[in-house]
């Protein structure tokens, strides 16, 4: 590390232990892991799924086992309030992953109980639904049967994905007819563009049109979700590749300026982010990526880990 000492440190030992990991080389990143729990709070925490990540894939079954009740007891004894929502809900994804269904259903049972004691926060309802989504899944692979909320969660997610669909053939029959094109009923294969700030520009987005933004949420991680679900959309709608837009507020500005367009109607944000497309390829990225690689919300986390966990899709 370059930095020691900075208070940045945990965070980048994080990072990089994740960097390392991706290129298969757990030993390593079993050790930036360590070094990072030691500094303890919430990226310790994210450290401590690292570790039990590496030693699951070093196959020391054991060893990630005790690291599992040790992070489960820290849990206990120091809450943390929304960061541990997400702890629980790494821990779930990560355990399905390497077929560890039954500890998976636990830590997916114990996020739902603190969820339903931390209030109606979006974020906390980001988290509840994810965990529920992901209790889904685990629950037919151990072939339990579903309760209500199982049901209900399962109901709504594909409510939303027919509204999502009938958005997505709404938008392209607008687009053709202002472009007089020729686009048959059926909706044959379209590219999905979306259009995502970048992570330093979000708080200047939302502070200059919070009247345009406001589903946005708080934080980057809820907007990120968002997002998430707006790609996996176009995908399942039947777009033929999805596309994430990379924007920056001043490019964005300078766009509308040019094209003499207000940059807080959205139609402006959907022209540009075509525009963007076209203009700057190097600034676009295919969805969904690897799941062992980098994740495209710049995190530092692997994708698998982040956007791409049952939470946010």
């Amino acid at each position: 590390m370059q930095h020691a000492g900075d208070p940045d440190e945990p965070r980048a030992l994080v990072d990089a232990g994740w960097y390392t990991a991706r290129g298969g080389k757990s030993e390593e990143a079993l050790e930036l892991f360590r070094r990072a729990a030691g500094f303890g709070g919430e990226f310790g925490r994210d450290a401590q799924v690292g570790i039990v990540e590496q030693l699951y894939a070093l196959r020391r079954e054991r060893e990630a086992e005790a690291a599992q009740q040790a992070l489960w007891a820290e849990l206990d004894d120091q809450p943390g309030g929304l960061a541990d929502l997400r702890v629980f809900d790494d821990m779930a994804e990560l355990l399905c992953d390497v077929g560890q269904y039954e500890p998976a259903l636990e830590w997916c049972q114990a996020g739902l109980a603190r969820a339903a004691k931390a209030g109606d926060d979006m974020q906390v309802q980001d988290y509840r639904r994810g965990l529920l989504i992901t209790r889904g899944f685990i629950r037919d692979e151990l072939e339990i049967e579903h309760d209500e909320e199982d049901l209900a969660v399962r109901a709504e997610t594909d409510a939303s994905l027919t509204a999502f669909r009938e958005m997505v053939r709404k938008t392209l029959g607008d687009v053709a007819q202002r472009r007089q094109l020729d686009v048959p009923d059926d909706v044959e294969a379209f590219d999905g563009i979306v259009l995502r700030w970048v992570r330093e520009d979000f708080t200047a987005i939302r502070s200059r049109w919070p009247e345009s933004t406001a589903s946005y949420g708080d934080s980057y991680d809820t907007y990120a979700a968002r997002i998430q679900r707006e790609a996996c959309g176009y995908a399942e709608a039947g777009a033929a590749r999805v596309r994430i837009v990379s924007g920056k507020l001043a490019d964005y500005e300078a766009y509308a300026r040019r094209e003499g367009r207000d940059p807080a109607e959205r139609s402006t944000r959907r022209d540009y982010g075509e525009w963007h497309a076209i203009t700057h390829p190097d600034q676009v990225l295919l969805w969904p990526p690897e799941r062992n690689t980098a994740c495209w919300c710049d995190s530092g986390r692997k994708y698998k880990k982040c956007c791409g966990t049952p939470a946010r899709n």
